[in-house]
């Protein structure tokens, strides 16, 4: 499966897979390739925010004493 980056770190990129196998891998030196890992990552976080929103995983209201 083809992993994408969702975290960089000193030096590193964080990646995953859609079955949420992990990787790590050394930062782009060049900038563009740094400027595109940035972006992706930038476009999975809007993404997580909005599964949230639609999903409701950001408000207290509705929620069991499971706290789900």
């Amino acid at each position: 499966m083809p992993m994408f980056a969702y975290a960089r770190g000193p030096g590193e990129v964080r990646l995953e897979c859609a079955n949420h196998h992990h990787a790590v891998a050394r930062e782009p030196g060049d900038a563009v390739r740094a400027r595109l890992v940035d972006n992706w990552i930038a476009k999975r976080g809007a993404q997580l925010h909005v599964q949230h929103e639609r999903w409701g995983t950001d408000d207290v209201k509705g929620r069991d004493e499971r706290d789900i």
